[in-house]
């Protein structure tokens, strides 16, 4: 067996990776808790400003040193504003540039892993057995047809519905289709009594004595719901993908009772899995999350699933006004677990799934009953066994069950934002013109081929590609240093975008719009205050999402 390794250090390219991710997710996780709202404040304190001072002088030499690496530049002469953008870009360019490398590397030396990642060049959406409707022309409707634990029935129209032929002028005659099917059951819960009281905290038996199920088949799911449909208590979380789709989907759900674990593989089975409203939908089970905002929505969008009595971790949590919020927080205080944060950012298409993968994703889920336990009990103490705190988190995860997922509708001022917030060079009329469009375009292409927009044509991209205004095809090619690939796709249509920009400004097709936002664009300049988010792109702000859960 060969004993070559990558960079002489790693065992493949797979573990450079996620090495290269726990480093990122540490990074992002520990910007997170700066107290930058007292920041003014602690300048006052001299030995903090001294520390300050020489902190921000080494972050700033080790920058120009990276900087020296991609081109050089009159660094020193740069005021801070200045330096932040270059950063932004030299993130950019660095991203990318590794992302080229390892994907050479990859083709040198494949791991298992990296060899079942080339399988994903199928796209598992292509396989749904309803296509993904990303359009603007009919919102989203729930996929529920039938309603179990039902307080008040499910619309008729719904038991009988075509996914793939839905008339536009249904939804007139039909407003209700619309409606969350589960607020009526949602508002009315209340928990019982016995939810409201301590309890002896239940620690579970390891991961390795703990019986455990991969659920990629209709008997298994029949197998695992015999379980759950006896359980008073469920830990519940997902796994998701969005890089690769305009919607996103998810990718795998984890069941853990307080003695068994299940992984679902919800893309072999996703038209199989509403048959969980017999029990998320059960107001006597107890379902836990941690984070749940975004599952809550997810389990509507992909199943038709619906979640009736939830408790939130993160909002008890918040509550009890922990230094931390997040699941590894409370893996650590409570279960003295060190949660893995290799794959806070894997990709979950791949199959079959690494045994390091299923390792992790069980983690999720199955201590969490028993964090609830120790949670649920510290709210009691800290109100002095007065239920009212209890209650609070009770209440706001009811609130947040009551989400209704919505297809993202396209906002044609949304352009705006990404120019006030990302760019510190004025724009002339021509080259808004060609944010605009392309920003439009970005978005259509993103809707038709099921792709994120960060996939179709990062942020930064699109603004230098504004900004050049590159008048032949050649020329926006020269302006990406890597082209996307729908980006060559479609090369024709973005030079016409372009063309049409220059000979059509923004300033004469609308004085008002122009004027409004040049107005607005020297008042960002003038403004002295840095916000971390404004130079973030959709990839970012997912990590920086996940690192706030997780």
């Amino acid at each position: 067996m060969s004993s070559t390794k990558f960079l002489d250090i790693f065992n493949n390219v797979d573990e450079y990776k996620q090495t290269i991710c726990s480093k990122v997710i540490d990074v992002i996780r520990t910007s997170n808790r700066l107290a930058v709202e007292n920041f003014d404040q602690i300048l006052t304190i001299d030995s903090c400003q001294d520390k300050i001072n020489k902190l921000s002088e080494r972050i700033l030499n080790r920058i120009y040193q990276i900087k020296s690496h991609i081109q050089s530049s009159n660094w020193n002469q740069l005021d801070l504003d200045e330096k932040i953008e270059q950063l932004v870009d030299i993130n950019d360019t660095l991203f990318e540039q590794i992302a080229s490398a390892l994907d050479e590397a990859d083709g040198i030396k494949k791991s298992p892993v990296s060899t079942t990642m080339r399988q994903i060049l199928i796209k598992p959406q292509l396989k749904f057995k309803y296509k993904i409707d990303n359009s603007t022309i009919i919102p989203f409707i729930s996929k529920i047809r039938i309603k179990p634990n039902a307080l008040t029935p499910l619309p008729m129209i719904m038991t009988h519905m075509n996914f793939e032929s839905i008339d536009p002028n249904l939804l007139e005659k039909h407003p209700e289709i619309l409606d969350h099917p589960y607020f009526d059951e949602i508002t009315a819960f209340e928990p019982d009594e016995i939810l409201l009281k301590k309890i002896e905290p239940q620690y579970p038996k390891s991961i390795e004595e703990t019986k455990y199920l991969f659920v990629d088949t209709v008997e298994k799911l029949k197998i695992m719901m015999d379980h759950i449909e006896m359980q008073l208590e469920l830990a519940v979380d997902l796994e998701h993908h969005s890089y690769r789709s305009y919607q996103g989907f998810t990718c795998l759900m984890q069941i853990s009772s307080r003695t068994e674990d299940f992984l679902i593989d919800t893309l072999t089975l996703r038209d199989e899995l509403s048959i969980l409203n017999n029990v998320f939908t059960n107001p006597k089970v107890l379902k836990v999350f941690h984070g749940a905002d975004w599952d809550i929505e997810w389990l509507q969008k992909d199943f038709g699933i619906y979640v009736v009595n939830m408790f939130d971790t993160y909002r008890a949590a918040k509550e009890l006004n922990l230094p931390t919020l997040s699941l590894a927080y409370l893996l650590k205080t409570y279960c003295n677990i060190d949660a893995s944060k290799q794959f806070q950012l894997a990709d979950w298409r791949i199959r079959p799934l690494p045994k390091e993968y299923c390792r992790y994703a069980r983690e999720d889920t199955h201590y969490l009953l028993y964090i609830y336990d120790r949670l649920r009990n510290q709210l009691l103490d800290l109100n002095e066994n007065n239920s009212q705190l209890l209650r609070l988190v009770y209440t706001k995860s009811k609130i947040i069950c009551q989400k209704l997922y919505k297809k993202p509708i396209f906002d044609e001022n949304a352009y705006k934002t990404l120019y006030l917030k990302c760019h510190k060079t004025t724009f002339d009329g021509s080259q808004l013109t060609a944010l605009k469009l392309l920003y439009a375009w970005r978005d259509k292409i993103a809707r038709e081929e099921d792709e994120s927009t960060s996939y179709v044509l990062p942020d930064l991209m699109l603004i230098h590609i504004a900004e050049l205004l590159p008048k032949d095809i050649q020329g926006i090619r020269a302006s990406c240093k890597l082209v996307p690939e729908l980006v060559e796709k479609n090369l024709e249509d973005i030079h016409r975008l372009l063309i049409q920009a220059i000979e059509k400004p923004l300033s004469e097709t609308n004085d008002g719009e122009f004027e409004s936002l040049q107005n607005k664009r020297s008042i960002a300049s003038s403004d002295t205050n840095i916000s971390i988010d404004s130079s973030l792109n959709n990839d970012n702000k997912r990590a920086k999402l996940v690192s706030e859960k997780y």
